[in-house]
């Protein structure tokens, strides 16, 4: 049994439950536990701990959270170093808040026979399902609720638990105890442009222009507005194809190499709204429009406008 981990900690509490199974299914549960944030201190007092046996218990489980957040090459060597030859009286859990496949690390760390790399495919309609259980709740709401919170399990999850105390004496949640309650995420640059690309792909007008106005508070740059649009509707036109093919969910998820089969099932769910024609004609017309902005033939404003008027 391997007892080097790789978690893509995309909410504490899963990660967490994550980690806690292991050791019990390690019977490492009477071993002295240590947790290291690498944003707050150095990966070398972890690879320390790692390196150092223990007087107390002859087992340890240590836990690096943010690993990749050090720039120290050495101690990256260090780590591979451990990794390749490592002790089995300990019991090592890296976590890192996304897996860029692009670093070097990572791909070196995917070669690696003495590791497992753990991502989680979680489906937020399930998951604040599963948080709200015994709660009488809508879809719709469920959707405000994910959309309030951008996306963000850890925040869905807190809220849930704040609609669960205030609703402990009434157990149906409705739209108006989400807007009343749930306290908006304020998004970064990227959750924002998502979520203006969601309503557009849904044609959503109202919405959608509202998104782009708060976009333009980022100065976000309108070539990759442009293309992140473009790549999502070439997704889209995909996953379409391959669902009109009679392909499972999961059997899209594989053939587009995708990370999550939540993202084929809202691709699946906003192409409802669209012929293959109507798709094929937006691809033709989002790269149209960026030719023109390239070439200085249209004022990129004016271009974005267009673009919302045409979907």
């Amino acid at each position: 049994m391997k007892h080097n981990y790789l978690l893509e900690e995309i909410d504490s509490l899963v990660v967490s439950k994550k980690i806690n199974s292991i050791i019990e299914k390690m019977n490492f549960q009477e071993a002295i536990q240590s947790t290291y944030d690498i944003e707050e201190q150095e990966l070398s007092v972890a690879l320390e701990d790692l390196d150092t046996y223990s007087f107390l218990s002859p087992k340890k489980v240590i836990i690096i959270k943010n690993v990749f957040s050090n720039n120290n090459d050495e101690d990256m060597k260090h780590l591979l170093k451990y990794i390749d030859n490592p002790n089995c009286d300990n019991l090592l859990f890296l976590t890192c808040k996304k897996l860029d496949n692009r670093l070097n690390i990572i791909k070196q760390l995917k070669n690696n026979s003495n590791i497992d790399i753990i991502q989680f495919d979680i489906d937020p309609y399930k998951y604040v399902k599963e948080l709200l259980n015994g709660y009488k709740i809508s879809n719709r709401s469920i959707q405000l609720l994910i959309d309030k919170c951008k996306n963000d399990l850890t925040k869905i999850r807190n809220e849930c638990d704040k609609l669960i105390l205030f609703k402990s004496d009434n157990l149906e949640i409705i739209e108006d105890d989400i807007n009343n309650l749930v306290v908006e995420k304020l998004g970064d640059s990227s959750e924002v442009l998502f979520s203006f690309v969601k309503y557009l792909l849904l044609k959503d007008k109202k919405h959608a222009i509202e998104e782009y106005q708060e976009l333009l508070n980022y100065d976000m740059d309108v070539y990759s507005i442009i293309g992140l649009i473009a790549s999502q509707l070439r997704l889209m036109y995909q996953v379409k194809l391959l669902k009109d093919k009679n392909l499972s969910v999961e059997e899209i998820t594989k053939k587009l190499f995708l990370k999550s089969t939540y993202q084929v099932k809202k691709m699946s769910q906003y192409s409802y709204n669209y012929s293959f024609l109507e798709l094929s004609n937006l691809i033709d017309v989002v790269a149209s429009i960026d030719f023109k902005i390239k070439s200085g033939r249209i004022e990129p404003k004016l271009a974005m406008d267009i673009l919302i008027i045409n979907i």
